[in-house]
């Protein structure tokens, strides 16, 4: 019974011990908004900060990285560049969607690797940083090479910034 912690209660019916603990969980530097909101747009910059906060409380703890940085892309090109909400899969089967890159913050480099041999009418670079921030960066396709095979690769500095 000695890896019960102290702040613990505990019942014991028997054939099993539960215990819970009876002190509150430490305050975070950054609070999650947990106001409820009918505004998709709040809701939806509510998910993006609790996803950046899940991504870093699980390295911090870890060492690893969680594989959720292209959900945080996605939500990051919603918000900076006010695409549509109603689309889960933003994009896919769309001839007009945005091409939507992650820049994790193990890559290491700021290099976009654009496929070109996709429909889009745009590029949406999304850099995760180390600190767990993100911002974006847009690029029309019409400032890419005219072809329809391979990749090419920009550099996250000759994107584009956000307004």
């Amino acid at each position: 019974m000695s890896n019960i912690p102290a702040d613990a209660t505990h019942w014991d019916s028997g054939d099993w011990i539960d215990w819970h603990r009876k002190a509150a969980a430490p305050v975070r530097e950054v609070a999650p908004c947990a106001a409820a909101s009918a505004d998709p747009r709040a809701r939806l910059h509510t998910l993006h900060t609790r996803m950046l906060q899940c991504a870093r409380s699980y390295f911090e703890m870890t060492g690893l990285h969680l594989p959720i940085y292209d959900g945080i892309a996605r939500i990051e090109a919603a918000l900076a560049f006010d695409l549509p909400t109603t689309d889960p899969v933003l994009g896919e089967g769309d001839l007009d969607a945005a091409q939507i890159i992650a820049l994790p913050p193990y890559a290491g480099h700021e290099i976009v690797t654009v496929d070109l041999s996709q429909p889009f009418c745009c590029v949406i670079a999304v850099r995760i940083k180390p600190d767990f921030t993100s911002d974006a960066r847009m690029m029309p396709r019409k400032r890419l090479p005219d072809q329809t095979e391979g990749s090419v690769e920009i550099s996250w500095r000759d994107m584009p910034k956000a307004r």
